[in-house]
């Protein structure tokens, strides 16, 4: 029988369990190896783990060294990383290698002559205020190598890289390795979809070519030369198979559909005289990193999992996270049905024989996140195990995960004023206020419009922002007043999700001055909670994105319909006789677009959800077209309650409207609206706020 606690005996028939770690060093002493209780806990339940940078190139390519030459570069291990590798081969772990190649985290003398790297100076009166953004400096490309002596470069890295590995004992450890990294970035608008690194910039479109045929070359080589080492015949093809790891490209964002075409176009692209990486079989499987949100579409994620197996032989999942986008007591609990989700279709989907050989939490606890504060993995700071491990347990042992806390909504206005005392400061995350991508976010005293705190945020890539909660507000619309101040041309409002739709407002800046603001807000609806993100709307690497933020508020308009947008929320109400509801544009009460609701007969009517005030007193308005004489609205009950009884004008567009309060025991709440006859209906300009 399966012991329902220990995750890699739950899914031995699957999958390998993995797990990123790093070592305890002087700086950092929160880490897992050289913990006890936490190599105890990795012990119990994964069968796999990830050095999470001790083998990155930035530290453990030999540049300097003096075995280096112009054409050469050596892999020269950091003693963390060969003390990670020799605690998992000495604790029955396999490892998962990462990374040989990517534009992070890799020293900038492997671009430049000599290995002597030129920077663009930073503005010396900006790094004053900053001196970290020295370590930031792009490259003069002045200093470049040429395109034939970085290829050796790189080659001769990931061959040596290979060879120690092979030389030392550890090739029946490590079972795969990343041999390139997030190479595929859509925002550098390159025609190929490639990252504009320096790697791409030097060698050109197919440097991601020449990194697989080294390692590829390496691995087939090696394995021979060693094989005696390990007790393998070297003329037993199936046996080397156990000293040859497999070879992933691995990337984030994987799951999106641009990024994925990218990459699968990038695999299979040929030229400059060679073939394409799938072509030559130099690939064995692609490694989707994982990095989710709660709010995410799994069935989206999943779909190209599906895609990426047709591709390639193995599919891993390889820094597998999910942050908490909830701020309520609720927060773990719909992380869990989120995990819940994603590890039923993982199930499902190597029954269906999707060769997903391996799954990889970026992490043990919370508290050594590298999102600290998104709480995105199994277990908190203490070693306990959260609702997200219980949940990922259950999809194999099918245990429930519990139901949600019942919350009530809180529609008062929210005036956020950033005082504080040295004593109580302003909690910016118990005022529901994160900060998304990587930057930082902070009260600065004397900041503000009239010299008081102000909020101040500064961001360094450009799909992060300041965000705040509006869970309580999802699907109404809101009027966000305040005073902001940023050097960026605009700041723009978006729903702070993975993948953020249209901006839902933008505020046009004035230089570095002040600008008060006041807009109107459609709070999308479809998630279990929400934030908005206020992010410039320009970006200037290696240079911070200064936002600043006073006198900010929320006051609840109501729920606000006017068509206007891809979702409402209007659906069809009849029993057998279902209308038909469509946007159009040639007439409306207000803005743009009206609700047409054709019918043929009289019980096909409309229906629009209210249940955000389930419990509260409302007013509900709304105008209404037709050439039938009467209309009528109310509550949809089991009874429906008629609440409106209007004479029609025909040709007019006709007021409704009525107040009731909305019974607290309902599940969900509508408001119909129905005809004495079965004429067509045109609706618009919907407002239902709370009384």
């Amino acid at each position: 029988m399966l012991d329902a606690k220990i995750l890699k005996n739950l899914y031995y028939d699957y999958f390998k369990i993995g797990v990123a770690c790093e070592k305890i060093n002087d700086r950092f002493k929160n880490h897992e190896i050289g913990n006890p209780d936490k190599e105890a806990l990795m012990k119990r339940h994964f069968n796999s783990m990830t050095c999470a940078n001790e083998l990155k190139p930035a530290y453990n390519m030999g540049c300097k060294s003096p075995d280096a030459t112009e054409e050469y570069v050596p892999f020269k291990i950091n003693p963390a990383g060969h003390a990670m590798l020799d605690w998992a081969r000495d604790n029955g772990l396999k490892v998962r290698g990462h990374v040989m190649v990517w534009h992070s985290q890799c020293p900038n003398e492997v671009f430049a002559k000599g290995y002597e790297p030129v920077t663009i100076p930073t503005d010396p009166e900006l790094l004053k205020e900053r001196p970290f953004l020295k370590y930031m400096e792009k490259l003069d490309p002045v200093c470049f190598v040429d395109r034939d002596t970085l290829i050796k470069r790189m080659q001769s890295y990931i061959r040596s890289l290979l060879e120690y590995m092979y030389e030392n004992g550890y090739a029946d450890v490590i079972y795969a390795w990343d041999v390139v990294n997030e190479a595929i970035e859509p925002a550098d608008k390159q025609e190929t979809g490639l990252r504009n690194s320096y790697w791409y910039r030097i060698i050109g479109d197919d440097f991601m070519y020449f990194a697989f045929k080294a390692a590829h070359d390496a691995v087939t080589e090696l394995s021979v030369k060693y094989a005696g080492r390990y007790g393998i015949d070297p003329f037993d093809d199936k046996a080397l198979n156990a000293i040859r790891p497999l070879l992933f490209y691995n990337d984030y964002n994987e799951w999106q559909k641009e990024k994925k075409s990218y990459i699968i176009a990038a695999l299979n692209r040929e030229g400059h005289g060679h073939g394409s990486i799938i072509g030559e079989g130099l690939i064995d499987g692609i490694g989707m990193q994982g990095h989710l949100s709660d709010n995410n579409d799994v069935g989206e994620y999943l779909e190209a999992l599906y895609e990426y197996s047709k591709l390639v032989k193995h599919v891993h999942i390889t820094e597998l996270d999910v942050k908490c986008t909830c701020t309520n007591v609720n927060a773990f609990y719909y992380q869990a049905v989120f995990y819940k989700e994603l590890f039923d279709g993982l199930v499902k989907a190597v029954r269906d024989g999707v060769n997903l050989s391996s799954v990889t939490f970026w992490g043990l606890t919370d508290d050594n996140s590298w999102i600290r504060g998104a709480n995105p993995l199994l277990f908190n700071g203490d070693l306990t195990p959260k609702a997200s491990f219980k949940a990922v347990c259950s999809a194999i042992t099918h245990e429930s995960i519990g139901e949600p806390e019942e919350i009530k909504l809180d529609f008062s206005d929210r005036t956020f004023v950033f005082t504080g005392s040295s004593d109580a400061p302003f909690d910016l995350a118990k005022n529901g206020f994160m900060f998304k991508g990587f930057g930082n976010m902070e009260v600065k005293e004397n900041a503000g419009i009239s010299g008081k705190p102000a909020l101040y945020a500064e961001r360094f890539s450009d799909w992060g922002g300041l965000c705040f909660d509006v869970s309580d507000f999802m699907g109404q619309t809101v009027t966000v007043r305040g005073a902001v101040k940023s050097p960026s041309k605009a700041l723009k409002i978006h729903a702070a999700v993975d993948e953020p739709g249209k901006d839902l407002a933008v505020i046009d800046m004035n230089g570095d001055a002040w600008v008060e603001f006041s807009c109107k807000v459609r709070i999308p609806s479809g998630y279990h909670s929400l934030s908005l993100c206020m992010a410039p709307t320009d970006h200037t690497d290696g240079q911070p994105d200064k936002i600043f933020v006073d006198k900010l508020s929320l006051s609840l308009v109501g729920i606000k319909e006017e068509f206007e947008d891809d979702y409402n929320i209007a659906s069809v109400r009849g029993m057998g006789h279902l209308p038909m509801l469509s946007t159009v544009g040639h007439d409306h009460h207000c803005r743009d677009h009206a609700l047409l609701v054709s019918r043929q007969e009289k019980d096909a009517t409309v229906k629009f959800d209210i249940t955000p005030y389930i419990g509260y007193k409302v007013e509900f308005t709304a105008f209404v077209k037709t050439d039938d004489a009467k209309i009528f609205a109310g509550l949809d009950l089991k009874d429906p309650l008629r609440l409106a009884d209007v004479d029609s004008v025909g040709g007019e567009w006709n007021k409704i409207t009525f107040e009731t309060t909305v019974p607290d025991d309902l599940k969900s709440a509508e408001v119909y609206i129905e005809t004495d006859g079965n004429a067509d209906m045109l609706i618009d300009d919907i407002l239902v706020r709370p009384i």
